[in-house]
């Protein structure tokens, strides 16, 4: 057994939220052909593949189903995992934080991973989609650094690089190349995470025993 204590941080849970956050906030906006604003809200996020909303739009390309999709929108989803061993550091360290006036809590180095995240962008227009695409590029340089605390308990807080790999381009149609039935961007990213073990409790030093010898041969440092 690699543990006879079960525990769980729930680090893949809070990975996953941190990187749906950064995209949680994009506006579009609509204007009228004077520039005057139409309208605007904010674009929604869920945790979903891709394949979900594509093979929906497909199915009810003009959403007549009692329940619809808004478009756009954005969905994205964990698609990977790989260990880091090029950022590994001293398994033996630990980080430490006092819980009370006496004890404290500890964990050690975190073994480093790298998670791959899909994020997708639908839209039914392609100014929609390019007006998306616009707030989410410059921020991406190709590397976003959130900070993020890991662990309350133990106080880890880290920056988590975030990097863009790839963006890839498509458009479905209806029937012809004219008609266009949903247009959406892929972006793929890596975010390097640590995942961190089980939190300890370390024994309080109660009592320490000391050995003072009075030679008198050692002067000074030096042995005569």
């Amino acid at each position: 057994m690699l543990t006879n204590r079960p525990f769980y941080n729930q680090l893949t849970r809070k990975y996953t939220v941190l990187f749906g956050n950064i995209f949680n906030n994009i506006t579009l906006v609509r204007t009228k052909p004077d520039s005057t604003e139409l309208e605007r809200y904010i674009v929604p996020i869920v945790y979903a593949p891709k394949e979900k909303y594509v093979t929906r739009s497909l199915e009810d390309p003009n959403f007549q189903k009692e329940t619809s999709l808004t478009f756009p929108r954005l969905s994205y989803n964990l698609v990977g995992m790989s260990p880091a061993p090029i950022r590994k550091q001293n398994q033996l360290l630990k980080i430490g934080k006092a819980n009370t006036s006496t004890g404290l809590v500890t964990q050690y180095q975190g073994v480093p991973w790298d998670l791959t995240f899909e994020l997708a962008v639908y839209a039914r227009n392609i100014d929609d989609g390019y007006q998306i695409i616009e707030q989410i590029l410059p921020f991406f340089n190709p590397t976003h650094t959130p900070y993020a605390e890991i662990n309350a308990t133990v106080g880890i807080k880290k920056d988590i690089p975030v990097t863009l790999e790839s963006v890839d381009y498509q458009v479905q149609y209806e029937g012809d190349n004219e008609s266009i039935r949903i247009v959406y961007w892929t972006f793929n990213f890596n975010m390097q995470v640590d995942y961190w073990g089980p939190i300890q409790t370390p024994k309080i030093i109660r009592e320490v025993i000391t050995n003072i010898y009075n030679d008198p041969s050692i002067e000074s440092g030096y042995i005569t």
